[in-house]
This record gives C-alpha cells, structure tokens and sequence, in this order.
C-alpha cells in the first residue's frame, strides 16, 4: 500500500497543477514560479516541504482550493471562490515580475494576484490588468519602478555590506573575478542611481550570499 507520505507528495502536486491551470499560467511562468520558491523547474522533482511551500506561493497568488464539503442543508458540493486568471501578455508579465519583485524587497506584503489588480486599479482607474492598454502599462511600470527604488539603494548597500563581512570572516568564498564583477555592478548601479543598474546589483548580490551560505 501507498505510504501516507507518498499520498501526500500525490496530492500537492495534484494541487500545484490545478493551480497552474485555475491561475492560467503559461509553462514559463509556471516553471518560474517553481524556480523562484524550490530552485527546481519540475513539481515532480520537489520534496514534500518545497511543494508545500510552492502552494502556499501559488495560493498568495491568488488560487484557491476547492472545498469537498457541503454546504448545511443542500446536497450541492460547497463551491470556493474562482481564482482570478493571470494575464499572460509581455507587459502584464513584465508588471507582475514587478509585483512579485517588490514583495521580494519587503515593499509589497500580499503578492496575490488580487492585490496587484487592486494596485491596477488605483494607478490606472481599470479593474483588471488584462484590460490596460499600452500608455497604462508603461504609466505602472514606472510607477512601481520608482516605488522600488525607494528600497533598493539602502539595501544594495546593506547586502555588499553582509557578502564583504561574509568574505572578510571566512564564511564565503568567491573566485577573485566574481568578487570583481561584483563590485563592478554595484559601483554602477550606486554611480547611476537608477532601477535597473540597481535592481541587477540586488539581483546578483543575493545569489552570492544564497550560494555561499552567508544568509
């Protein structure tokens, strides 16, 4: 007989998939979902722990699962709210990259996909992103750009600050020219004062400090 461990490593992945098709989400943004929380592109190669975490993800996206029971006093099966679809897009999935993004800086506390139409909304006066035409999308993106860029330069400062201490105690260790490139991209990104200099420097600092263990 299946272990109760297998039956539950079966049913999160059942979830996941139900979640990538509720939620719309093309195979690119799916496998970059599963790369951004469990490093892995594939449900199948994750452990009970990264699927779990991998549907709590999802479900901050917005998916909902369905509930089996029944409601007091019918014999229908209780229906959960629809999950609100992903627009799919270059422009809606370079804003939700955004969102997403943001969440990861600490400025954004709810990723869901609900809580990026109602930031649509707000900047846009349109009720969903599927529906915004070419000057919205440029009007979010650089509107979330600059809310970014109230974050990034404390904390590329902070994270160059956290790898050099790293490198200095033993901690981590870094070829000579990746400590160079290093330093290359975050004098850049402190020379320009812009998002996109400064949002790479984020970028590769926290994947030196993943990869050495420095966190």
């Amino acid at each position: 007989m299946p272990q109760p461990s297998a039956n539950n490593r079966q049913r999160l992945i059942r979830l996941i998939h139900v979640a990538k098709r509720d939620l719309q989400m093309d195979d690119d943004s799916y496998r970059a979902a599963l790369a951004k929380v469990a490093k892995k592109t594939s449900a199948a190669d994750l452990t009970v722990p990264e699927l779990e975490r991998t549907l709590e993800y999802l479900k901050r996206c917005g998916f909902k699962v369905r509930s089996k029971g029944k409601p007091a006093g019918t014999g229908k099966p209780a229906k959960a709210a629809p999950s609100r679809p992903m627009a799919q897009d270059p422009e809606a999935k370079k804003i939700r990259a955004l969102w997403l993004f943001l969440h990861d800086l600490g400025a954004v506390q709810n990723p869901s996909e609900e809580a990026l139409a109602a930031y649509v909304k707000r900047i846009t006066k349109v009720d969903a992103l599927q529906w915004i035409n070419g000057y919205q999308a440029e009007t979010l993106i650089e509107s979330m750009k600059k809310w970014a860029m109230r974050f990034l330069p404390n904390q590329v400062k902070a994270l160059a600050q956290q790898l050099a201490d790293a490198i200095n105690a033993g901690r981590v260790q870094l070829p000579p020219e990746t400590i160079q490139g290093l330093r290359y991209t975050v004098g850049i990104a402190q020379q320009r004062q812009t998002f996109d200099p400064m949002q790479v420097a984020w970028e590769d600092l926290t994947n030196a400090i993943k990869k050495g263990g420095a966190q």
